[in-house]
């Protein structure tokens, strides 16, 4: 069993696992110097090795957000809100009700409040609109939660009794299959949470459709047919594939200027290459100016696969830096390699009209190592575990679209993981306790007949634990607050941010003008080497897609920062991004 397995063989499958889809590491090599032992009780400044693996942590972030494909959001009926109190017409002849009896209701969720429902009828005298009425309010609620093709009826029946008993007629799916023009290298019994027989929920079906639609080059929809019997469904659906696979490739100048500001990359995607809605890509990036003595490469692969409600996927990634450093008699060859591995399982918990809950669980590792010519600096070394909950919410306000998120991260010695170099003077612990919350708020609206959108994130980290550089919250670049170069940073445990943007759709198609204003605080453990704790800056840009090619281009600018802290007056930046 794997748990009989010892640390050091655990470890060795663990980085076995890393290089096996890795083959290409001829890559650049990157650098980092010495790490001095620090003074007991004082966190130690970062050295360049830590400053060159936290911007490369953002840079691997946006990389793995931007080959991860939207997700159309799938909709079929909105959410019609609450069902509070029903209001019953006085009418003429009317039964005062004493008892409501509903049947058939054993398929159907047990906390579903139909019967709580049908109890504002008692003491109430109905006539003919009044049952209506309630009957048209349990059936919106049916329809609400998904049961589309579920009736609500009032057999015959004698009121003078004082009872009104409803039945609830379930509807249920005969079968599901693909129409005679589908294609039909596809999977549909992982992709759909539902089978012939269950109850027809329209939820699962959109929960289907999203999975089918994650490939950008898939195409899927769905129609309700009548079944053979009553309160029987057939749904018929369309799916057609383009291709197997997508290349990418991508230009920016998201990189150091030790290592190699200009970082080219291509991708290769690889859409249900098994049947089964799954996702496969490999990411090969390299920096553009390695001949001078510096350069920096990475390497990304990635699956996924859906199952129902079910996620489960795996992001391995390489990466490489190395940059020449005069010394007094001879150059030196400073560089650095680390390797990341992320496994995810996520649920969908709870879905509707109007919001998406998800629940996600990570399993974490990650190694690093730093040289001086062909030595390892093994004081450097570092091997750490962890694993992460988290819960993620979207809700559809209106025209707004709102994302809110909180998770906990926990490092652990699993596979063999090493205690941190801090930990020999308590300055920090690779068992960090890390809770990070983060939120988005997305709302287009129209002004003076522009169309225009605005986008507020938020991001915060606590934490209980005194962390690694590796593990702290840094602010000062493009992928947290804007107008700075992102040579440097402002890092410690606890922190947050808040970007605000506006964009204004200009008349060439596909394309906005945005304008961006950041702020960010670092706080906690980590904050006594350095020269402040806030940023504030803006970004002035210009994005959208041409020639399937997505572009990024803008000019930002530090609005306030430390004294001592030093960044370009004026950072230029740009992003592109063609696919086919």
């Amino acid at each position: 069993m794997i748990f009989t397995l010892n640390a050091a063989r655990c470890r060795a499958y663990l980085i076995l696992l890393i290089l096996l889809p890795l083959p290409l590491l001829a890559l650049p090599v990157l650098p980092a110097p010495v790490l001095q032992p620090p003074v007991p009780g004082s966190p130690p400044a970062l050295n360049t090795g830590d400053r060159q693996w936290i911007h490369q942590q953002e840079q691997q972030r946006a990389l793995e957000q931007r080959l991860t494909p939207t997700v159309p959001d799938v909709r079929l009926s909105p959410s019609a809100g609450r069902h509070g109190r029903i209001i019953f017409p006085q009418e003429t002849p009317c039964f005062t009700l004493s008892r409501v009896t509903l049947s058939g209701t054993d398929t159907l969720l047990h906390w579903l409040p139909l019967q709580r429902l049908s109890h504002q009828a008692i003491g109430h005298c109905l006539g003919a609109k009044g049952i209506n009425l309630l009957m048209s309010t349990l059936q919106n609620r049916l329809v609400d939660h998904g049961y589309i093709t579920t009736r609500v009826l009032a057999p015959p029946q004698d009121l003078t009794g004082g009872e009104l008993k409803l039945r609830v007629i379930p509807g249920a799916i005969r079968q599901l299959t693909l129409t005679p023009d589908s294609g039909h290298y596809v999977t549909l019994y992982n992709a759909f949470p539902v089978r012939n027989g269950t109850l027809l929920d329209l939820r699962d079906i959109e929960q289907g459709l999203e999975n089918l639609q994650r490939l950008p080059s898939v195409q899927a929809s769905m129609e309700i047919l009548p079944g053979g019997q009553p309160g029987e469904s057939d749904i018929a659906l369309h799916w057609q594939q383009r291709r197997l696979w997508r290349v990418a490739a991508s230009l920016d100048d998201s990189g150091t200027r030790s290592t190699g500001r200009y970082q080219g990359g291509l991708t290769l995607f690889l859409d249900n290459p098994f049947s089964l809605s799954d996702l496969a890509y490999i990411s090969a990036s390299s920096s553009l100016d390695s001949q001078r003595g510096k350069g920096s490469g990475n390497i990304t692969g990635h699956y996924s696969v859906p199952a129902g409600y079910w996620m489960s996927g795996i992001t391995a990634n390489r990466y490489r830096y190395h940059q020449t450093v005069a010394g007094l008699n001879s150059d030196y060859r400073y560089s650095g390699i680390s390797s990341n591995i992320d496994f995810r399982v996520s649920r969908v918990l709870h879905r509707n009209g109007s919001q998406k809950t998800t629940l996600t669980y990570d399993v974490l590792a990650r190694e690093s190592k730093n040289y001086i010519n062909d030595t390892e600096v093994e004081v450097q070394r570092r091997y750490t575990a962890a694993w992460r909950i988290g819960l993620q919410h979207r809700h559809y306000i209106a025209r707004a679209t709102l994302d809110a998120g909180i998770s906990y991260q926990r490092g652990t010695r699993w596979f063999g993981a090493l205690p941190a170099p801090e930990e020999n003077f308590g300055d920090a612990t690779a068992l960090s306790k890390i809770i990070r919350i983060s939120s988005q708020l997305d709302l287009p609206f129209t002004l003076a007949k522009q169309k225009l959108r605005y986008n507020l994130q938020y991001q915060r980290q606590f934490s209980t634990t005194p962390l690694t550089p590796q593990d702290q919250f840094a602010i000062g670049n493009r992928w947290t607050v804007r107008g700075f170069d992102g040579e440097r940073s402002l890092n410690a445990d606890r922190g947050w941010f808040v970007r605000n943007e506006i964009a204004l759709a200009t008349p060439v198609p596909l394309q906005e003008l945005y304008l961006g204003v950041d702020y960010g605080e670092t706080g906690g453990n980590g904050t006594q080497n350095l020269v402040g704790n806030h940023l504030a800056g803006g970004a002035l840009g210009i994005r959208g897609s041409a020639f399937n090619t997505g572009y990024d281009l803008f000019a930002a600018v530090p609005f306030s920062k430390p004294e001592g802290f030093k960044t370009s007056p004026v950072s230029l930046g740009f992003n592109l991004n063609w696919q086919y």
